[in-house]
């Protein structure tokens, strides 16, 4: 009796360890601003994707993805916790305090996943929190962090320092930055020898001579290493790398070095967004050194639409996003980053299965709040009943969904609201204003207005609107002025609870910042 127990417990063991063992593992790489055609397979012609053009050939692409907002926090925050912006702890890039936090009550898929024996890390770009704090990713679910905390540190691809589980990592030779001269580049672009940052091989020697350090190098030997130490046990890696977000500056030009036809900026995008595909590709090759690629989910996406040129104006002094007259990457879509118009929010979205070798297509509307969902069925958990977003596996694996085919996606910025609703797009300036309808299977471009014609649909997408919206104390509430906000950010300041940003590259204020004083 007594050999026999030592021996069972030692089956037991096994018999766990292989459970564990067989437990699918989740990459989830999420670019930074990406615009809709930055990839071949996407329809970009300038340059090559090859690592992600693989990808999607082993995935099913979601057609019309929508990020949960048109700016990076509310996109990231809605989509870790399940909640549209209207209900999210994060709604807007800066609330009259400043960059919010998740809030220690928050419940992210990462906890989630944590809570089923996944290990979990967060490479890259985190925005949701500072160090120690309660939005430290550390506190929302990720066992292991590296990168930046705050938005404005991510602007810099060669800062002064990163950040390893709430400790700095010093980058000295990162000094000889200068990242303020990159913001004028669109701007003033006489104002500096911008094309001599590169040599005659479109090597960066701006920095590189002084032998700095580009955080992008840095978050892939972190994901490579962190792949091979966790390969035994179930993982999570969120992989949220900061490409092609500007101010552009990029390690090579690399294939777009001698396309002297082509803007400066729009061969640092395309070499950025070919820099990214690098790193997808180390990312796919450790899967299958390291014997986990077809026991793993990968996801890709972008956390928001088009961002590559500030708005302009046209002739009736209505904001234009212009398409890059070299890139043509917008995508056919209205408007573009910060807008909730459809460019805004419309971005490349692809899931590939374990031991998925086909492609696929989906044309049912998606969002970035599905993934919470998603996740939890993939993983035979349970979510949480009040999230908003649904399941995608079925979509995945070919079963019978239970999406609602006019379920609604509501997004805002300031006064600005829209919804996605079946095949109609309702968009207002403002809630005093009339609602506009797009049918958008006709009118990508939503140039045609058809209010008129379905006002029953108006009337359905206006009820819709009435309870979408839960008022916040710190944010701008859509119908709110200039003032109400002005006075919330006194109220922060009277009651000291203003919320201090973490600038890059020892900069005392950033560029718009310094304009609006």
């Amino acid at each position: 009796m007594n050999m026999k127990k030592p021996i069972f417990v030692l089956v037991l063991s096994v018999f766990y360890n292989l459970v564990s063992a067989q437990k699918p593992n989740i990459v989830f790489i999420f670019s930074d601003d990406l615009s809709f055609r930055d990839l071949s397979a996407y329809g970009q012609t300038n340059y090559k994707t090859p690592n992600l053009d693989a990808l999607v050939a082993h995935s099913t692409r979601f057609t019309q993805a929508y990020a949960a907002a048109p700016e990076c926090a509310p996109s990231r925050g809605c989509m870790l916790t399940g909640l549209q912006v209207g209900r999210s702890p994060i709604r807007i890039n800066s609330s009259a305090r400043g960059f919010e936090e998740l809030p220690a009550t928050a419940l992210t898929f990462p906890k989630m996943l944590q809570q089923n024996g996944y290990k979990t890390a967060v490479i890259g770009k985190w925005g949701l929190g500072y160090p120690n704090s309660i939005g430290d990713p550390r506190k929302q679910g990720f066992d292991y962090h590296f990168g930046y905390y705050d938005h404005y540190e991510a602007h810099s691809f060669f800062p002064l320092n990163l950040y390893r589980n709430g400790k700095k990592v010093d980058y000295p030779t990162n000094n000889a930055f200068n990242l303020e001269v990159l913001y004028d580049k669109e701007r003033a672009p006489k104002s500096f020898d911008y094309e001599g940052m590169y040599d005659a091989d479109g090597k960066l020697k701006y920095i590189n001579e002084n032998k700095g350090v580009y955080a992008v190098d840095e978050f892939d030997r972190e994901a490579l290493e962190y792949i091979s130490a966790n390969k035994n046990n179930p993982f999570f890696l969120f992989y949220t790398t900061n490409l092609p977000h500007g101010p552009q500056i990029v390690d090579d030009l690399r294939d777009l070095k001698d396309r002297k036809d082509m803007d400066l900026r729009s061969r640092e995008w395309g070499a950025m967004v070919r820099r990214l595909d690098i790193s997808v590709g180390k990312l796919i090759q450790k899967l299958k050194d390291e014997g986990v690629y077809e026991n793993t989910m990968i996801l890709f996406a972008s956390d928001n639409g088009y961002a590559m040129h500030n708005p302009g104006k046209d002739s009736n002094g209505m904001p234009r996003w212009e398409d890059d007259k070299w890139l043509q990457n917008k995508g056919p879509f209205n408007g573009g980053k910060f807008t909730v118009r459809e460019a805004g929010m419309r971005i490349p979205l692809f899931i590939r299965m374990p031991n998925q070798s086909q492609a696929k297509t989906m044309s049912q509307p998606v969002w970035l709040i599905d993934l919470f969902p998603t996740f939890a069925d993939f993983i035979k958990a349970s979510a949480p009943e009040n999230i908003d977003g649904f399941s995608l596996l079925p979509l995945l694996t070919g079963q019978v969904s239970k999406i609602p085919t006019e379920r609604p996606f509501y997004f805002f910025k300031n006064n600005e609201q829209s919804v996605r609703m079946g095949a109609w797009f309702g968009y207002r300036e403002h809630p005093n204003k009339p609602l506009q309808l797009y049918l958008l299977e006709e009118d990508q471009t939503c140039e045609r207005n058809l209010a008129a014609f379905y006002p029953d649909v108006v009337t359905k997408i206006e009820d819709y609107l009435k309870t979408a919206h839960e008022p916040h104390p710190w944010y701008w509430n859509p119908g709110e002025t200039q003032e109400d906000f002005q006075r919330k950010q006194k109220l922060a300041i009277e009651t000291k609870q203003k919320i201090e940003a973490l600038r890059p590259n020892n900069m005392k204020l950033m560029p718009w910042e310094k304009s609006a004083k």
